[in-house]
């Protein structure tokens, strides 16, 4: 082998190495900044649009210019005003608001006043292969831009557990290197973010009663 032809050899393999390199940046770029799916990108902006109109969790429930918010997301579930006040949790209204504004349909997500509704109806559909959104053990899936990350609120909830129970969900905005940013409403008495701690291959870790991660359309 000529001293050209190990000349040529080293640059290509240099080459193809930094390529590689640039590849793997540009799979983290794009799972880090861009959803997959026009429904995940539309719930992320009107998650953030939410997030926003709330100061980025500066502005708090108990002030009366928040109550108009607060109202719509109820009304997303078909609740009026007799049926809730400024003291019922308001969190899973919040996430039915931005799925049905995402065009969410019934046959996609259960609409409701508590996340357990919806989160068992997701793992049932993934436990059964049904339509709709899927609920996922935390070993399953990786977490995705636009995903539902649940935990419970209670002790005794885990991923086989059917009924109701206090419980809570994130929808992922970003991918922030070692953790999922999530927005969620009632937080804090806001629309706030929180941190979801990730594994060094993208799944969600285990702790602060994590259980469930639900895949969106």
């Amino acid at each position: 082998m000529t001293n050209n032809t190990r000349k040529i050899l080293t640059y290509s393999g240099a080459i193809l190495i930094a390529l590689v390199a640039i590849y793997g940046v540009y799979r983290l770029s794009v799972r880090q900044f861009i959803a997959k799916t026009p429904f995940r990108r539309r719930s992320i902006r009107i998650a953030k649009e939410e997030f926003d109109v709330w100061g980025q969790g500066k502005r708090k429930e108990s002030e009366s210019k928040m109550y108009p918010e607060i109202k719509k997301y109820w009304e997303s579930i078909g609740w009026n005003e007799n049926q809730w006040d400024v003291s019922t949790a308001w969190s899973s209204a919040f996430i039915s608001y931005v799925m049905k504004k995402a065009r969410a349909d019934e046959d996609d997500f259960k609409f409701a006043s508590r996340h357990s509704t919806y989160i068992t109806n997701a793992i049932a559909n993934k436990k059964q292969n049904k339509k709709g959104f899927k609920g996922y053990k935390l070993n399953e899936k990786k977490v995705e831009l636009g995903d539902l990350v649940c935990y419970a609120r209670q002790g005794g909830v885990g991923y086989d557990t059917t009924g109701t129970y206090n419980s809570h969900c994130d929808l992922v905005v970003a991918i922030d290197g070692d953790n999922a940013i999530g927005i969620g409403g009632n937080v804090s008495n806001s629309v706030s973010e929180t941190k979801i701690p990730l594994d060094d291959n993208g799944f969600a870790k285990e702790g602060n009663r994590r259980f469930v991660v639900i895949k969106t359309k």
